[in-house]
């Protein structure tokens, strides 16, 4: 499930600090639909740092976590049922 939180909640990491080897985050665009990237500058930019729009055009973000332990396998889940 996908946790969403309204876009004025979102922080733009500090750019000069991180670099940008940050995982992308999940925005939502109305019109549009999700896209993974980056807020840099009030501007999106898709996971590859291609220009997407102005971030005002962006509702909700959601970030993007990776697997860890509470990941289930469906198959072994559904075996065991």
């Amino acid at each position: 499930m996908i946790h969403w939180k309204p876009i004025g909640e979102h922080v733009e990491p500090n750019w000069l600090k991180l670099g940008t080897a940050l995982a992308p985050v999940l925005f939502w665009r109305p019109k549009k639909g999700a896209t993974l990237g980056y807020i840099r500058d009030g501007e999106l930019f898709d996971a590859k740092w291609v220009y997407v729009c102005d971030s005002t055009k962006v509702s909700d973000f959601s970030t993007v976590n990776g697997p860890d332990d509470s990941v289930i396998d469906l198959d072994a889940h559904r075996a065991e049922a």
